[in-house]
């Protein structure tokens, strides 16, 4: 049973969804040393914070009304809310990441991991504030709660309303740009490995050997990339008439394709449009199997003709 009428309930949420952003934001600008709009959504709100906390309040709201002494209740509500939020902090990276591809945020470099989507240090924070924020964040939201309810009865719902569809709209937009920039990371790589292959294929001393190590690279790309009908129609496949050419003028050639395969990638760096580019700047540490080296290139590409 819910805690609070449902139209508290979705203000709540965005409540904390807001302070869960600030948070984030305020935390990843520090370490990145500038403003970071922190999220996968474009707007201000953090989701996970908001559902967390909401499932936190419809469990535990009733202790914390039940004890009257804080000390037993923080006993009770710390460790219950430090698991609650670790099982639904890994259930929302393994989700994302199923559906867009992506390792939105890594703590696998950090001892006392679970598969690099919860921390141990992340976990306790998250126990620890949940229980600063029962006792003492939430009263003052109800307090503002019954504020908007004394200033006009429809107020909280009209409130809710709009940002019921406000969200909505950014949970779509951030879904597109999302899968938008997973099918340009598969099309960078498949051009950065080419492009590798055939600076690799120039070293060896046969024409029969080159043609050969390109075809198979070609092969094996064209099997692994999952979106190759888009990459097909750009042209970038060995054409049929390398076997005609003689050695040194292939060799040439071969080198100047590779010119132009950097052209292109390149090209489709500096394409990334500002949401695209907002996304890679919000999770820093994002990683995709095998694509984390083009992932650090493809922000580094981006911040230097940003200076530039």
């Amino acid at each position: 049973m819910m805690p609070y009428p449902l139209v508290e309930m979705v203000l709540y949420f965005f409540m904390y969804s807001f302070c869960g952003w600030l948070f984030e934001t305020m935390l990843c600008s520090i370490q990145e040393r500038r403003f970071i709009n922190r999220g996968f959504l474009g707007g201000p709100f953090c989701p996970i914070y908001g559902s967390t906390l909401l499932l936190i309040l419809i469990i535990l709201m009733p202790i914390r009304n039940d004890l009257n002494n804080i000390l037993k209740a923080t006993l009770i509500i710390l460790p219950i809310a430090t698991v609650l939020a670790t099982v639904f902090e890994y259930i929302i990276s393994w989700m994302m990441e199923k559906i867009f591809h992506e390792r939105w945020w890594d703590y696998s470099q950090i001892r006392f991991n679970i598969n690099g989507r919860v921390h141990l240090g992340v976990s306790l924070g998250w126990g620890v504030l949940t229980t600063l924020f029962m006792y003492f964040i939430q009263t003052n939201f109800e307090r503002l709660m019954a504020l908007l309810f004394k200033a006009n009865s429809v107020l909280p719902y009209t409130v809710a309303g709009i940002l019921l569809v406000l969200f909505v709209a950014d949970v779509i937009i951030s879904s597109i740009v999302a899968l938008k920039l997973w099918h340009k990371l598969e099309h960078l790589f498949y051009l950065s490995e080419m492009i590798k292959g055939i600076k690799e294929s120039l070293k060896l001393p046969t024409k029969e050997k080159m043609l050969y190590k390109i075809e198979n690279l070609y092969k094996k790309l064209t099997d692994r990339v999952g979106d190759i009908n888009r990459i097909k129609d750009k042209g970038v496949n060995p054409a049929p008439e390398w076997r005609s050419m003689p050695f040194d003028a292939l060799r040439r050639h071969i080198s100047e394709y590779a010119g132009e395969l950097k052209e292109k990638r390149d090209g489709l760096m500096l394409s990334t449009r500002c949401l695209q580019r907002r996304m890679l700047r919000a999770f820093p540490h994002m990683k995709k199997l095998e694509r984390n080296a083009l992932l650090r290139d493809w922000r580094e590409f981006l911040q230097n003709k940003k200076r530039k």
